[in-house]
């Protein structure tokens, strides 16, 4: 009998993905080496899963194993014909959105059983489990007693986004001003360089995934940074949780934009050594972010659909 070959585990294939993304904007070159070390500050990670996401893109042939040991750039990334389909099943990637919708509608308790599951979207048992452990380890759902699942309604209900701020305005601010902060120069200069690229940017050419990409880098950066362990803890979880949402198109390009220059004016006082400052600029980014939220409350939008504004 020939072995069913294992699926990869779905992290290291979004971050073969990431990888793959920043090697594009970086425009590197083919035989270019593939650095461990800045992949995994860059990403907010560790080498190990940068490892086995190299190991992914090794198999498609988009990187070649070293003679000195790690990879190199197999192909110029600009012209790889590259779908989603090569990284994620789209049926479970569906199955996942649709569960978050009919949750925070409302019209699917908090409270499931792989079995209903199936029943509700007409679903086999692998598609469904794969879209719980997804869920899972987003933070969106956790395992209950028995053979239940327990869905976090709250992180996806309408009143989400304002409690998400609440939160984010009490502990991203005095992150920065944690006296063990340590600023990681690689990953400051990466970030550094995407801001750039996209403050250079106009709102007609704005590239919006990238954005979104270094938004997210950028907020994981000063939780991992912070120094204190259970502070880093609870804002990693709570970003990835709300990054791991269905993105919203209505939000405004401009105020993006202006998003992204509060990110670079936040950077510029961390590398300084000014985290006072830095936390100040944060808590008036965050306060903007969320006046400027658009209101569309009533008007048929899913309320999971409201948590886009970053």
């Amino acid at each position: 009998m020939t072995d069913t070959p294992k699926k990869p585990n779905r992290r290291h294939v979004e971050l073969a993905q990431k990888i793959l993304e920043i090697a594009t904007e970086r425009g590197m070159a083919p035989g270019e080496r593939m650095a461990e070390q800045a992949i995994a500050s860059l990403c907010n990670v560790s080498r190990t899963p940068v490892r086995k996401a190299l190991q992914i893109l090794a198999e498609k042939g988009l990187v070649l194993p070293d003679t000195d040991g790690g990879y190199r750039f197999a192909a110029d990334p600009v012209t790889l014909a590259r779908t989603e389909a090569d990284f994620a099943d789209a049926s479970e990637e569906d199955l996942h959105a649709a569960i978050l919708r009919d949750l925070a509608a409302g019209r699917i308790g908090d409270v499931q059983t792989v079995a209903s599951l199936q029943r509700r979207y007409e679903a086999g048992r692998q598609a469904v489990q794969n879209a719980l452990i997804k869920l899972s380890e987003d933070n969106l759902a956790e395992r209950g007693s028995g053979q239940q699942w327990l869905l976090k309604q709250f992180a996806v209900s309408a009143e989400a986004l304002a409690k998400s701020f609440e939160f984010r305005l009490a502990t991203e601010p005095l992150a920065l001003t944690m006296p063990d902060f340590k600023r990681d120069a690689t990953a400051i200069f990466s970030l550094r360089q995407s801001m750039l690229a996209l403050k250079a940017m106009d709102e007609r050419d704005f590239d919006r995934r990238l954005f979104e990409r270094t938004d997210m880098d950028f907020h994981l950066l000063i939780a991992k940074s912070c120094g204190n362990p259970f502070m880093a803890e609870a804002l990693t979880a709570h970003h990835r949780r709300r990054f791991a949402l269905p993105a919203a198109n209505h939000v405004g390009t401009f105020r993006l934009m202006q998003s992204n220059t509060e990110h670079l004016q936040i950077l510029e006082q961390i590398e300084r050594g000014q985290m006072t400052l830095a936390a100040d600029l944060m808590r008036v980014h965050l306060q903007l972010s969320q006046s400027q939220r658009p209101r569309l409350a009533g008007r048929g939008v899913p309320p999971v659909l409201k948590l886009a504004t970053r």
